[in-house]
């Protein structure tokens, strides 16, 4: 078997069985030829390239060997194959004549020319060429659609290309690409990367964006697909939101701390007013009402002067990037008058006169927003007069209390209102109580001389000089003058002057007068005219010298007086021994109307005198011998201690709101001054607010000392005094002398000289709802707490939800029990036990102040939890 080819030879011989020598030689010859051998071309099929592979058909698939398959391997009868020529790369011929193509071979028909053998005849040969193809992948690019979306302030990635094209059937390997944009998006805004992100720049405007990629295998570049992305850019979502903007004083004016756009929205954020895309254009639809601006920012400014009321204001916002995408709302600004008090004029007191007295201004302390109200700006109207007439109200405020009003109380009803807002009114009264004079006139004693009365009958002395009505010097019109105890000597004339009969002897002459009240007949006084007539002729003792002799000062009491306080004569001589009153004539020769010197050498201060140092000069004459005189003077220091107050009010913010709360305080300064002229001891400082607390021990001041640490005092706000809308209290101080003289005085917020209470005013009445709360159980912001509303407890609070179910309704809103919590209440028609869900809400607010005028207010209301 398997024998090559070739010639093959033997010899045999056959020799009979029988015979066995009996035999015949011969040959066998025989040649061999080799098989028909025959290598014939294939189609090996096509392998993809990129991901590479083998092929069913080996390259022998049709050779033969002498008709039959042939079979590769080492024993006779197969066959040796051999490539002939190189073969490409990525290829490879495996021992059973299949061909592998290695991943990633480029595409492209490759021949592989062969050669078989036989083992047996390694000489008998046959040589064909097969071919392969290798196919490139199936490239896909697909269509990139973005239906709609929305545009940002910054470029935004919205698909990649790759994500949905395939090579082969499966998802696309971008590194296995190169992406090139063969049509760009005209308006530009749409792009995509060398990474396949579609994206879109900042701020598109709404509209549809193109372009066309191209995806090549960077294996066969050749090998393409084209496609597109589309996109849609929708306008954002633009919401306008009605707000209220809360409440400025018309007459200080000013600009709201909400802008028109705070609740307003672009696509769900906050809108921006500006010019770049993204922001948005604020343009007001309606007439602003004079008096407000709109500002830039959004904010309003209400000027200075303008009427109070509710204002609308109709705005619209439309995106910078889409100008049709446009909402409209409107907002309401509340323009206040402002806090208008007339305070009650008390006038306790007062001395009636005999002519027009005026006694206060109504406007001194009438206030406006808790200042001092201008006139100007104030319509002034008596609503109730004085029924007798007697007290007047000018209509520059001064209040005139008439001449020769009888005792009595008496009393006046004002109002005010502001000019600006003529319903903004106030009204208060004015009560005066007259009182009869203790004192309404003094006659007071005169004297003159010595006159020589051969020489002249003139005094120069008029009784009137020195008599008072009313503690003033006394108007010769005003009084009746009558002689009660007459002398011959002496002629009493109508005009009050005094002459002395021409030769009248030397000695001293007295009469007695009266003067009544000209308009009150009964009230009258009397005193004694005293005239020393010394006539030239008169002997003289010249050994009996007199010396008077002055007086060291002495301190009295000016406040109440004091009688026979010195008498002068006491180192006084005559003849060089101690004077005996009834033996000279006593004269005081300055004109002090303070002082008064009595016959017997002693001195009266009157009440009320002027504090300071004063020189009382006098001369005294010896009876027998008119001519034998001599002066000296009285000095006197007299003490008028006085004491003055200044209170000032700071109120403490605790909470830090802005506004005045029930409970938050009020600190108190005083600055206390000696203003009198002698040192003062166990000064205190009373304050009869009810509640208010005033701290700090006694103190002694000297003169023109002041102290401001000592005393202070804390007062705890009640909420009638935010109603009321300001705190007003007068505080007194106290002082002694050394010589036991009680001093005190009313407190001033401002001067020494004043008397003026202290009025503090209380911005706590103002409504402003906050508009979020949180009822989470952390016991922070768990209410829906409207500021102010404790000062109209007259009101009402319903709150709806987002499809308008009124889910809250209460009257009487306290922010305390009666308030809204997060739970349905009242007459909503929501089961009342369960809590409401978070969002937002609506909320109307009515109200009526204290005049009996509605307000309402409405908002939106956020609830988290």
């Amino acid at each position: 078997a398997n024998a090559p080819a070739g010639t093959y030879e033997l010899t045999y011989e056959i020799c009979e069985l029988l015979n066995p020598t009996n035999c015949s030689s011969n040959q066998v010859k025989v040649t061999i030829t080799a098989p028909g051998i025959d290598a014939v071309a294939d189609n090996l099929g096509s392998i993809n390239g990129n991901a590479g592979g083998t092929t069913a058909i080996s390259l022998i698939a049709a050779d033969t060997v002498n008709g039959t398959q042939a079979v590769i391997g080492t024993n006779p009868g197969d066959i040796k194959l051999t490539v002939t020529t190189p073969i490409a790369a990525g290829l490879t011929i495996n021992t059973n004549g299949t061909v592998t193509v290695g991943a990633n071979t480029p595409a492209g028909s490759y021949n592989l020319e062969y050669t078989i053998c036989e083992i047996n005849n390694p000489g008998n040969c046959d040589t064909a060429t097969s071919t392969i193809v290798v196919t490139a992948g199936v490239l896909v690019a697909n269509l990139d659609s973005v239906p709609s979306t929305l545009s940002s302030n910054t470029p935004k990635t919205l698909i990649n290309v790759f994500d949905n094209d395939t090579k082969n059937g499966a998802a696309l390997i971008p590194s296995d690409v190169k992406l090139t944009v063969t049509t760009a998006d005209p308006k530009g805004y749409l792009t995509v990367d060398g990474n396949g992100n579609a994206i879109l720049g900042a701020n598109a405007p709404a509209g549809t964006y193109e372009l066309t990629y191209e995806i090549c295998e960077l294996l066969n570049p050749t090998n393409c697909s084209s496609s597109q992305v589309q996109v849609t850019i929708t306008a954002p979502s633009i919401d306008a939101v009605a707000d209220n903007l809360g409440s400025i004083n018309g007459n200080a004016g000013g600009t709201t701390t909400v802008s028109l756009i705070a609740d307003d929205t672009v696509n769900g954020a906050q809108a921006v007013i500006g010019t770049n895309p993204g922001d948005v254009k604020l343009t007001v639809t309606t007439p602003i009402a004079a008096g407000l601006t709109i500002n830039t920012n959004g904010t309003v400014t209400v000027g200075a002067n303008t009427p109070a009321g509710s204002y609308n204001l109709e705005y619209t916002i439309c995106e910078i990037n889409n100008p049709g995408n446009c909402d409209t709302a409107i907002s309401t600004i509340v323009v206040t008058a402002e806090a208008l008090i007339a305070n009650d004029d008390i006038v306790q007191s007062v001395v009636g006169a005999n002519q027009p007295k005026n006694l206060l201004n109504i406007f001194s302390n009438d206030t406006k927003n808790g200042l001092p109200v201008v006139a100007a700006e104030m319509n002034l109207t008596e609503t109730i007069p004085d029924p007798t007439g007697f007290v007047k109200l000018n209509p520059d405020g001064t209040v005139v209390l008439s001449a020769n009003t009888p005792a009595g109380t008496y009393e006046i009803t004002y109002q005010i209102c502001e000019k600006l807002n003529p319903t903004n009114c106030s009204t208060a009264s004015i009560k005066v109580t007259v009182i009869a004079p203790t004192v309404v006139i003094q006659a007071k004693d005169d004297v003159a001389g010595p006159i020589d009365a051969s020489k002249g009958v003139s005094t120069s002395l008029n009784i009137f000089a020195n008599d008072t009505l009313n503690g003033s010097a006394i108007n010769p019109a005003d009084a009746v003058l009558t002689t009660v105890t007459p002398n011959a000597n002496l002629i009493l004339n109508a005009d009050g002057s005094v002459d002395l009969k021409l030769g009248t002897p030397s000695g001293s002459y007295q009469l007695t007068y009266q003067i009544c009240e000209a308009s009150n007949p009964s009230n009258c006084s009397q005193a004694v005219v005293t005239i020393t007539v010394l006539n030239t002729t008169s002997p003289i003792n010249p050994t009996a010298p007199i010396e008077a002799n002055d007086d060291a000062e002495i301190a009295v009491d000016g406040i109440n007086g004091s009688l026979e306080f010195v008498n002068v004569l006491d180192n006084d001589l005559l003849n060089g021994t101690a004077i005996n009153p009834t033996d000279v004539l006593i004269t005081k020769t300055s004109a002090s109307p303070y002082f008064e010197l009595n016959a017997d050498g002693t001195v009266n201060v009157l009440p009320n005198t002027p504090g300071g140092h004063y020189t009382v000069t006098y001369q005294i004459c010896e009876k027998a011998s008119a001519t034998n005189c001599s002066s000296a003077t009285l000095h006197v220091f007299v003490e008028f201690p006085a004491i003055a107050i200044i209170k000032t009010a700071v109120f403490n913010d605790e909470n830090a709101s802005g506004f005045a709360n029930a409970g938050e305080t009020i600190t108190y300064k005083f600055k206390i001054t000696n203003t009198g002229n002698v040192p003062l001891k166990d000064i205190t400082v009373r304050d009869p607010l009810p509640g208010i607390e005033v701290s700090g021990q006694s103190i002694d001041l000297d003169v023109n000392e002041t102290d401001e640490n000592t005393f202070t005092a804390q007062y705890k706000i009640k909420q009638a005094d935010i109603n009321l809308g300001s705190v007003s209290n007068q505080a007194t101080v106290q002082g002694v002398s050394a010589r036991g003289v009680v001093v005190d005085d009313k407190s001033d917020n401002e001067d020494n000289l004043g008397d003026k209470p202290t009025v503090l005013a209380l911005n706590g009445c103002m409504i402003e709802p906050l508009k979020a709360f949180s009822p989470n159980g952390d016991n922070k912001n768990t209410r829906f707490y409207i500021r102010g509303i404790e000062c109209y407890p007259e009101n009402t609070v319903e709150i709806y939800n987002r499809w308008g179910v009124l889910v809250y309704d209460i009257d009487h809103y306290n922010n305390e029990d009666r308030v809204f919590k997060g739970f349905s209440e009242g007459r909503a028609t929501v089961k009342q036990s369960d809590g409401l869900p978070v969002g937002t809400y609506f909320y109307i607010l009515k109200y009526k102040d204290s005049a009996s005028n509605s307000h309402e207010l409405s908002g939106y209301l956020y609830m988290n939890k």
